[in-house]
């Protein structure tokens, strides 16, 4: 009987020791996890365990229409006297005859009517056209359409909510124009508008093989997200291209 009383009182006391032990174990394990969700998250604002993370809120679309400031400046095209580039938004339907025109001979696929329309009168502030003023003879000035970009703007996911996302659809500039940076001009007019109206983000498609886009977007601070095969009718490859203009975390 004493020996048993013994052996019980050792067992005991082994038992409590490794509870003990284990113990230690767990909250030195529990300290090196909350040391390294800490510097993980650091210089982001929040932690990375979604345990402790609050779901982001709904992000607010603003719907009003948002003037463009800039409709009133003349840009002198160089080494043409007399000649000026000006930026307007879509006013009328007088002038979609001479967008889809422009369209047509640039993009790579062809987009009836309806589709122009459902752009350009669900959002007339994100439309631009690029135009030329030639007033070398001040008796008869003119104006021509020598360029234009047709966007739009909407939840990425509107059961969510969390991500506004703005989509250019189409930019076309006649040819002897391109080398005025008239492209460049348009998108970075249309996405001044979208960032008023609380893009985070901006996609767009283009071809692989259109190099001149591709380096003009990637100047503009577009980065290259998926490859699209066989996207276009004519069975060519696409980039899906992003400009990130919110934070990832806010």
């Amino acid at each position: 009987m004493a020996k048993s009383a013994k052996s019980k009182k050792a067992n005991r006391k082994k038992g409590a020791e490794h509870q003990s032990a284990v113990e230690n174990e767990c909250s030195a394990a529990d300290h090196d996890h909350e040391h390294h969700r800490h510097d993980h998250g650091h210089g982001h604002g929040h932690c990375c365990c979604e345990d402790h993370c609050s779901p982001p809120l709904p992000r607010i679309l603003n719907m009003n229409f948002i003037k463009f400031e800039g409709s009133a400046q003349r840009h002198p095209l160089r080494d043409c006297p007399g000649k000026f580039i000006v930026y307007e938004q879509y006013k009328s339907e007088e002038e979609l005859p001479r967008i889809m025109e422009l369209m047509s001979s640039d993009l790579s696929e062809p987009y009836s009517i309806f589709t122009f329309r459902y752009f350009i009168n669900t959002w007339p502030d994100l439309c631009f056209s690029a135009i030329l003023l030639d007033e070398t003879d001040p008796e008869k000035p003119t104006r021509k359409v020598i360029g234009s970009i047709v966007c739009k703007l909407d939840y990425h996911k509107p059961e969510t909510r969390h991500c506004i996302r703005g989509y250019i659809a189409m930019v076309a500039v006649e040819k002897e124009f391109r080398m005025y940076g008239v492209g460049s001009v348009l998108v970075c007019n249309a996405i001044d508008i979208m960032q008023k109206k609380n893009c985070d983000e901006v996609a767009l498609e283009t071809e692989v093989s259109n190099l001149a886009a591709l380096k003009l977007y990637e100047r503009l601070g577009f980065v290259r997200d998926k490859r699209l095969h066989r996207y276009y009718l004519n069975s060519g490859d696409a980039y899906r291209l992003k400009l990130w203009l919110s934070p990832l975390f806010p």
